[in-house]
């Protein structure tokens, strides 16, 4: 990914540009060639460059950096909703292991097995967990709406907050809420170019990621439309550097604090991108193995 670092009168700002292979519209190349022709064309005015940019990754990017200059201190970074992924042995462990406080959400990934690998996956989680919390299932549309009628029907679908992206059309998804009462959440859908949040019968949420959705202003325009409509939102990480995270963590504080974000993503990372803690307006110390010579 790229680092974008702006300075404004001994104000430092940071941006994070990180197209996600396999998920963004953009290659990194493809990225940096946008923001270097950004940077060249920055004499003309801010604004104008902005609104020609294209790429989702770099309007984060440049925007985030630009919201950072104005920032005069951070707030709390918010609980994060853990991540449970990987086999299911090794997620009931870390479960039966858990110290301190629970989180009131978990996040399970499914859909990479078959369906009935994937009740008894969200049956043994549910038995561990204490019956006051709730999962967020995420299928990242693996199934089919037949498949997602027989999962909702194997478990107790009032432990689940909701399912992310059940099958591959959006239009079956209300469909499932009638005939199951298993909410649903938008995340890939969300990514779309040119989506309009609207009501449907059984969305609880949808799932903000900026690296994928877009600038700032996108996102802050969803989560206007979501609180009109009595949606909940949630900001999720693409695998962005720390400098990535904390513009998220910042950001779902600031607009979302009732939720707990999906930012558990840290874990995937040898190396942390910054050495010391991050100060508003003032340079970040980056971790020397990420510099390029």
């Amino acid at each position: 990914g790229l680092i974008l670092r702006l300075n404004s009168c001994g104000r430092i700002g940071y941006g994070d540009i990180a197209p996600l292979p396999g998920f963004s519209r953009e290659s990194l190349q493809e990225a940096e060639e946008q923001l270097q022709i950004f940077c060249r064309a920055m004499v003309g005015g801010i604004k104008e460059c902005i609104e020609s940019l294209s790429m989702p990754s770099v309007l984060f990017g440049i925007e985030s950096a630009l919201w950072w200059l104005r920032q005069d201190g951070w707030l709390s970074p918010p609980v994060t909703a853990p991540l449970l992924q990987g086999a299911t042995e090794q997620i009931l462990l870390r479960l039966e292991q858990w110290q301190g406080n629970w989180p009131k959400e978990f996040k399970l990934k499914i859909g990479r097995n078959s369906i009935a690998e994937d009740c008894v996956r969200i049956n043994k989680v549910l038995e561990v967990l204490p019956e006051s919390i709730s999962i967020k299932l995420d299928a990242n549309q693996q199934w089919t709406l037949n498949q997602a009628l027989k999962v909702a029907s194997s478990i107790d679908v009032s432990r689940i907050a909701y399912v992310e992206e059940p099958t591959a059309n959006v239009v079956e998804f209300p469909e499932l809420y009638e005939k199951t009462g298993l909410h649903f959440a938008m995340d890939e859908t969300v990514q779309q170019s040119g989506y309009l949040l609207k009501p449907m019968h059984g969305l609880a949420a949808i799932i903000i990621k900026p690296t994928l959705v877009g600038g700032l202003r996108r996102c802050q325009q969803l989560v206007a439309v979501a609180r009109s409509l009595n949606i909940r939102v949630i900001f999720s990480s693409s695998y962005e550097s720390s400098i990535g995270l904390h513009i998220l963590e910042q950001l779902s504080a600031q607009w979302t604090p009732e939720e707990l974000p999906g930012l558990d993503t840290s874990s995937a990372f040898i190396d942390s991108l910054i050495c010391e803690s991050i100060i508003a307006g003032s340079p970040v110390s980056i971790n020397a193995v990420f510099c390029q010579l």
